[in-house]
């Protein structure tokens, strides 16, 4: 089903790799990041301001908590406080961090941390025999990572349906959504299975799920944010006024606003000046709340 969705630019970012938008609710405020330029954000829906903390390395993955976030740098994972912008040092990430940066991250229903990496080697043409995939980690704390899923190159599109039993996962480059039987007590996926193949643009993006257990991915490359039905069936399409949108989260105070982020990292200095609205943050109505954001569980950290 195509759905003609008005689609409506809510902050002129031009961000090179605006990605993993959060809703908080206690604050009502947006918070998002940009892993080239790497800052995480805070946008105010009511006043239409944006601001930022920039990062010492390159961001892939935050997760609200009390007192700040917990960010996913290059170089490891980091408590983040907001009042003084301390970073304290939890652990060193799962990978070789030559090869690989972390790129898709979030949190199940129980507030346990799960981030992806994205193969992206310092140097050019890699010619090092090792795995140019990696799995899915679960943050244990204490420094301890377990890993929990297929590798993958490109991670993105993490989501868990409204009962916290199926977990979502893709891979971009392999134009892949994956869903898997999840225990809520454990936190380990098993029989996972093909739940959606995407062959437009560059592949699935970042994902979030509504109130019905509907799946929405933003499409890179193709302009496009699909819903799919919990078969893995395309419910809808909405339209995006640009070409690579990378997340869509569920915001406002009814949770009926999707928020989506794009890039414009793709595009040459002369083509961002052309197309100014690549890498803005857009905003449209749903037919359906999202779900309530759970923050990280501090045992966690």
């Amino acid at each position: 089903m195509s759905a003609t969705t008005p689609v409506r630019c809510v902050l002129k970012a031009q961000s090179l790799n605006g990605e993993s938008p959060v809703w908080d609710a206690a604050s009502g405020r947006l918070f998002w990041q940009c892993l080239r330029e790497p800052a995480l954000h805070v946008f105010d829906p009511r006043t239409g301001q944006d601001s930022a903390w920039e990062m010492p390395a390159a961001l892939g993955a935050f997760a609200l908590t009390d007192t700040g976030a917990v960010v996913a740098l290059s170089t490891g994972l980091f408590d983040f406080t907001f009042a003084d912008g301390a970073l304290r040092f939890l652990a060193p990430p799962p990978f070789d961090p030559r090869r690989f940066v972390f790129n898709d991250g979030g949190l199940d229903r129980q507030g346990r941390l799960w981030i992806g990496p994205m193969y992206e080697p310092l140097q050019p043409g890699d010619a090092s025999p090792a795995p140019r995939e990696a799995p899915f980690w679960r943050y244990d704390g204490g420094g301890r990572w377990h890993a929990g899923t297929r590798p993958v190159k490109t991670a993105n599109g993490l989501a868990f349906s409204p009962d916290g039993r199926t977990m979502y996962y893709g891979d971009t480059l392999q134009k892949t959504l994956w869903a898997a039987d999840y225990d809520p007590a454990l936190g380990q996926p098993v029989n996972e299975r093909v739940f959606a193949r995407v062959e437009e643009g560059t592949g699935p993006d970042g994902a979030s799920v509504d109130a019905e257990g509907f799946l929405w991915c933003a499409i890179h490359g193709a302009g496009k944010v699909l819903r799919f039905d919990p078969q893995g069936r395309v419910e809808r399409e909405v339209r995006m006024p640009v070409q690579y949108p990378t997340m869509p989260t569920f915001g406002g105070d009814d949770l009926r606003t999707v928020y989506v982020t794009s890039a414009n990292h793709t595009l040459s200095p002369e083509e961002r000046r052309q197309r100014p609205e690549e890498g803005n943050l857009f905003a449209f109505e749903a037919p359906v709340a999202g779900l309530p954001r759970p923050r990280l569980d501090p045992s966690r950290k």
